[in-house]
């Protein structure tokens, strides 16, 4: 009889104990996210509803998001949410309206949640405090033809963790739910695009398209292409590389110090959008370097030459006093001058 108390007494303290692993497993895996929305400049999406969805929460969206535009990759506006920590995602659905086709698209899909939660949970070291945090927002990406991308951000970090292929649907007028009906008035579409007073386009990416017309739809998949790169930068003498960050054609970011910056290798990432490092001379003045934008056509057709089965270092030598920098893509077989991109440099930093 006292044998089976002592193993009724066994059982109950594992199952406490495993109990207790589960619970504290459970607020393990929550964290605290919201959402927001990215389109390219030049292809404004009207947004209709959808919703990013966890066990516990979801994240939704309808028309009072407007229009959205703020650049592919580029994260916009958030709404605020009472719950403070959340699931790790796994459903994401979405209805919108593509201005320029004319032409509504809508979808959903399962997210990798796996995928997600070990990027939640390995997190980033964030520079400008030194401690670990992780990421805080998911980005929304829509672009023309339907496609999807799902990106996760945090600072100086953005992962794409999904790509989807929405299908087109019909919503008229009198489908449309009350706050949504405005974008099926007759001309609303025109009036968004042509209309200057609307302030839909900034008046750059505006005479760039009645220049060259819109770009093509195909683009966001090519800037999703992945070559084996890493940035290496030359300084002089006795000179400390500090860090390096830089946006991807892909929407992708990563921001490079320390230990990580030491130990980057080459790995499989888009094709580089703009980037920028601080760097100090032999004396400790520190100074800054930055590519504000590679040209689109240049920076890509260099890595076509140079191909996705070599190991490419993106190459930035810099002189002395931080006047003038040569910029390259150069593999084993040979080294490629990039002579367009727009390159600024600091004076010596206090």
């Amino acid at each position: 009889m006292e044998t089976n108390k002592l193993r009724i007494l066994i059982l109950f303290i594992i199952s406490s104990f495993s109990l207790i692993n589960c619970q504290n497993k459970k607020m393990e895996d929550k964290y605290s996210w919201l959402g927001t929305i990215s389109a390219p400049k030049e292809y404004p999406m009207e947004i209709y509803k959808g919703a990013i969805i966890a066990d516990d929460f979801t994240y939704g969206f309808d028309a009072i998001w407007g229009t959205q535009n703020t650049g592919w990759g580029n994260e916009g506006g958030t709404m605020s949410v009472e719950t403070s920590q959340m699931d790790i995602p796994s459903k994401l659905e979405f209805t919108w309206y593509s201005l320029v086709e004319n032409k509504f698209y809508t979808g959903k899909w399962d997210l990798d949640k796996e995928k997600i939660k070990n990027l939640f949970a390995k997190g980033f070291i964030d520079q400008d405090n030194g401690k670990k945090t992780t990421y805080s927002n998911f980005i929304v990406g829509l672009a023309p033809k339907g496609r999807v991308v799902l990106w996760i951000n945090g600072p100086g970090n953005q992962k794409e963790v999904g790509f989807f292929q929405a299908h087109d649907t019909l919503i008229t007028e009198e489908k449309a739910y009350g706050n949504a009906k405005y974008m099926l008035k007759e001309g609303f579409a025109d009036r968004m695009l042509k209309d200057p007073s609307y302030e839909t386009f900034k008046p750059e990416i505006r005479a760039k398209i009645e220049k060259e017309g819109y770009p093509d739809p195909g683009i966001y998949d090519l800037y999703r292409e992945k070559y084996t790169w890493k940035p290496s930068v030359v300084l002089p003498e006795g000179s400390e590389w500090i860090d390096f960050g830089f946006n991807n054609y892909n929407g992708e970011q990563e921001n490079l110090f320390g230990e990580s910056l030491k130990e980057d290798t080459c790995k499989k990432r888009a094709v580089p959008k703009f980037c920028g490092f601080y760097w100090r001379d032999k004396n400790k003045n520190r100074y800054g370097v930055w590519i504000d934008s590679f040209e689109e056509k240049e920076i890509f057709e260099l890595f076509r030459k140079l191909g996705k089965e070599e190991n490419i270092d993106l190459t930035i030598k810099v002189n002395a006093d931080n006047t003038g920098a040569v910029v390259s893509l150069k593999s084993g077989k040979e080294e490629l001058p990039v002579t367009k991109a727009k390159i600024r440099l600091s004076r010596k930093i206090e």
